[in-house]
C-alpha cells in the first residue's frame, strides 16, 4: 500500500530525514513517536505525497487516502455536515446518510459550524470527515489531541476498527495511553534525522 525508500529531506542546513525507509500494507498500523520538531510531520506529508522528498522514492498504491493534521483545515463558515459533504462524491442522499453516520459516531451536531466548537469537537469533526471519505489509508497527526480520555479511547477503537477491516494507518502521537487498542507497531525517534527502516512488526 505504501512504500518509502531511502527518503531524505532537509530544510536550510538542517537534515530532518536521512536514508529513511518504511513499508505499510493493508491491515497494518504504524505510530511514530518522538519530541516536537524532529521531522515527524514532514515525514507524514511526504508519505501522503503532499511534500516532495529531496531524494528517495514514495510509492502509494491508492488514491483513496485521508489526512488529519494538527491544523484542522475545516471550512469555518460551513456546518459540520457541510464540511464532511465536501469530501464525498456520488449520490446526494447516500452522502447525507454517510455524513450523518459519522457525525453520530463522533457525537457532533450537524448544523454547528467549527467556529462554535471546542478544540476537541473540531478534532472529532476532522476525524469524522476523514473516515467518511472511505479511504484505504489514513495519515493521522496527533489524532488524540484536544480529546478527553473517553474520546481518546473511542477514537482508538474506531481507528482499530478501520485497520481490522483492511485499512492502513500511519500516524504520529505523543499520547500512548490508548494505543494498545490499535494492533500496530510503535517506532520511537529521539532526535533528527529520522533514519533507518521501519516496518509494521
Amino acid at each position: 500500500m505504501l512504500s518509502l525508500t531511502n527518503i531524505r529531506k532537509s530544510f536550510a542546513d538542517r537534515c530532518l530525514i536521512s536514508d529513511f525507509s518504511l513499508s505499510l500494507q493493508s491491515f497494518e498500523a504504524l505510530c511514530i513517536k518522538g519530541p516536537s520538531g524532529i521531522g515527524k510531520t514532514t515525514l507524514l506529508e511526504i508519505a501522503a505525497n503532499l511534500c516532495p522528498p529531496d531524494a528517495g522514492t514514495v510509492k502509494l498504491a491508492t488514491n483513496r487516502l485521508a489526512c488529519v493534521f494538527q491544523d484542522d483545515a475545516l471550512i469555518p463558515w460551513l456546518s459540520a455536515q457541510e464540511n464532511i459533504l465536501l469530501v464525498l462524491h456520488g449520490d446526494e442522499t447516500d452522502n447525507c446518510d454517510t455524513a450523518q453516520y459519522w457525525l453520530d459516531r463522533f457525537d457532533l451536531p450537524a448544523e454547528q459550524p467549527p467556529t462554535e466548537m471546542s478544540g476537541g469537537m473540531r478534532r472529532r469533526l476532522s476525524l469524522a470527515r476523514a473516515f467518511a471519505s472511505d479511504p484505504d489509508i489514513l495519515f493521522l497527526d496527533e489524532p488524540f489531541a484536544f480529546l478527553d480520555q473517553d474520546w481518546q479511547q473511542t477514537t482508538a477503537q474506531i481507528i482499530e476498527d478501520f485497520r481490522a477491516r483492511g485499512g492502513a494507518v500511519l500516524m504520529i502521537s505523543h499520547q500512548l495511553d490508548y494505543l494498545h487498542e490499535i494492533r500496530g507497531g510503535i517506532t520511537f525517534f529521539d532526535k533528527p534525522p529520522l533514519t533507518g527502516e521501519v516496518k509494521y512488526r
